[in-house]
Formats: C-alpha cells, structure tokens, sequence
C-alpha cells in the first residue's frame, strides 16, 4: 500500500476500532478480532477475516504499509461501518468518498 493511501487506512481502521471499542486501536486479541469482524458484519452484511482485521491493526501500529494490501470491498466495508452509511449498487464508492474526505483535511 502506498503511503499515502496508508495514513488514510490509518485513520480509517482508528475509526473503525474506536467504533467498536470505543478505545483508541490497540493490538487485538484473538476474541477481540472475531467480535470486530461480527459487528463489522452486523452493521455492513459483509463478513471480514479476524484474520485480515488483525494483519491489518498490527501494520497500522508497526506503521508497516508493505504488510496490507486490502481490496476495495473491503475498504468499502471498513468505510461504511466507520461511517454509517448504507451501501449502494456501488459499494466501491464508499472508500474513495471516506479517501477524499480525508485529502480535503
């Protein structure tokens, strides 16, 4: 992920733990991450690896951009739980309107 595109998954997957948390990202446990993924599914319909939740927690605090590389879906996924907003026929949308959001600021 280039480093650009990283600060703003960054910030992004921030939103998203403190969400859910409601505490600041933190390493998560192996029960925490199956619970994210479970809300984050609840919330979205779209079901995330605890897995790849935990890949992706571990680089944003390693500060790692070369360990991540999500797809779109599931920036799309992340963006609308941090958010709150429904998906559309063009759920990619999510991400780049989250990502442009966050380049104005």
């Amino acid at each position: 992920m280039q480093a650009k595109e990283f600060s703003i998954f960054r910030s992004l997957l921030s939103e998203v733990h403190t969400k859910a948390f409601g505490e600041p990202i933190s390493k998560i446990p192996h029960s925490k991450a199956h619970t994210l993924a479970w809300l984050i599914e609840e919330a979205t319909g779209v079901m995330l690896s605890y897995k790849s939740l935990t890949n992706y927690v571990n680089a944003v605090l390693d500060e790692n951009p070369d360990k991540v590389n999500p797809s779109c879906i599931t920036l799309a996924t992340l963006a609308q739980f941090a958010t709150g907003e429904k998906a559309g026929k063009q759920m990619a949308a999510l991400w780049f309107k989250y990502r442009a959001v966050q380049l104005m600021n």
